[in-house]
């Protein structure tokens, strides 16, 4: 009995060892399936031997450990919101190259220089991708190579503009249109890295930071989202006040195209706000010629030591900023 007890030790850390992510009953049917001698009816006395090897029998067992051998690992998406420390951040978003304006663009920009920001924050719909987008198609768009040629030759000027100032790139439902594309179309090599977005655009020789999955993103005490993370609708009325109701936080959004604010107190006599800003596309696409749309930026200065942030959500109106 001892020596057949020593055998089945030295089976189990052997088993323990090779597949050490294994759950113990599986390793027990594998021992029974490989190893001579063992038997259907092993199995208990195997699975026994294996947790007590392990440390998960007996009381050791008790709470979340129980769980190591049989939960799989997570597949599921990191969350975690992306910081910018900077003390002074431009805002742009919704510029959709190449059916940008141009006017506006530059107008958002020389704002910054003047304001001698320190980050310059791309919040989505970069670049437009309408070629290669699920909606009904206008035979005067671009083709796709040109839009992308178009967006290089920005995001270098951009650096070119802001050597020394940090610049991210947070990918907007527009910008998101290549990766699925991509996968759609060309899976069996759409794990090829350089055909990722941000290696075709260039953005890691620019050292432009890219932020993708729908992250949020942090300036203190600010949320800034692209505003397609909420789902659902053209924003309504009132785009800020939709976004505070499925957030209940301080956020800015782009994605509507349009500039809208809503504050509210809560009982404890906390504020939160919440606001929406304008883009700087083109105000009349075929596929929506009439619109409540406006051009805009923002500005954000923000106390790196308290997080404590005042937002300037700027419009532009006939060539002036407001």
């Amino acid at each position: 009995m001892a020596t057949q007890t020593k055998f089945v030790g030295i089976i189990v850390k052997e088993y323990c060892a090779k597949y050490p992510n294994t759950s113990s009953t599986t390793l027990a049917n594998m021992i029974i399936a490989e190893v001579p001698n063992f038997k259907e009816k092993d199995k208990e006395n195997l699975r026994n031997s294996i947790r007590y090897y392990r440390g998960t029998h007996g009381n050791k067992r008790r709470g979340w450990k129980i769980f190591d051998n049989y939960i799989p690992k997570t597949h599921s998406q990191d969350f975690t919101p992306f910081f910018i420390s900077q003390s002074k951040t431009l805002i742009i978003s919704d510029l959709h190259l190449p059916y940008h304006n141009v006017e506006a663009i530059g107008l958002a920009l020389d704002y910054g220089l003047k304001k001698n920001v320190n980050c310059v924050l791309i919040n989505g719909d970069l670049i437009d991708f309408a070629d290669i987008s699920r909606h009904e198609k206008d035979w005067r768009n671009r083709p796709t190579t040109e839009e992308i040629e178009y967006t290089r030759l920005f995001l270098e000027g951009l650096r070119e503009t802001f050597p020394t100032q940090r610049i991210v790139f947070k990918y907007g439902n527009h910008d998101e249109r290549w990766d699925k594309y991509i996968h759609e179309n060309a899976d069996r090599i759409a794990d090829f890295a350089e055909l990722e977005l941000e290696y075709v655009l260039r953005c890691r020789e620019l050292d432009i930071e890219v932020v993708k999955d729908k992250r949020p993103i942090k300036i203190g005490k600010l949320t800034v989202l692209h505003g397609h993370e909420l789902a659902g609708g053209s924003g309504g009325v009132n785009p800020a006040r939709a976004t505070f109701l499925k957030t209940l936080d301080s956020v800015i959004v782009g994605h509507y195209h349009k500039t809208s604010q809503h504050t509210e107190t809560t009982m404890n006599g906390d504020v939160i706000s919440v606001e929406s800003q304008g883009c700087l596309c083109g105000m009349n696409p075929l596929y929506m010629p009439i619109n409540k749309w406006n051009l805009g930026f923002s500005y954000v200065e923000m106390d790196v030591k308290t997080g404590e942030y005042h937002l300037h959500n700027k419009k532009i109106i006939k060539g002036k900023i407001y």
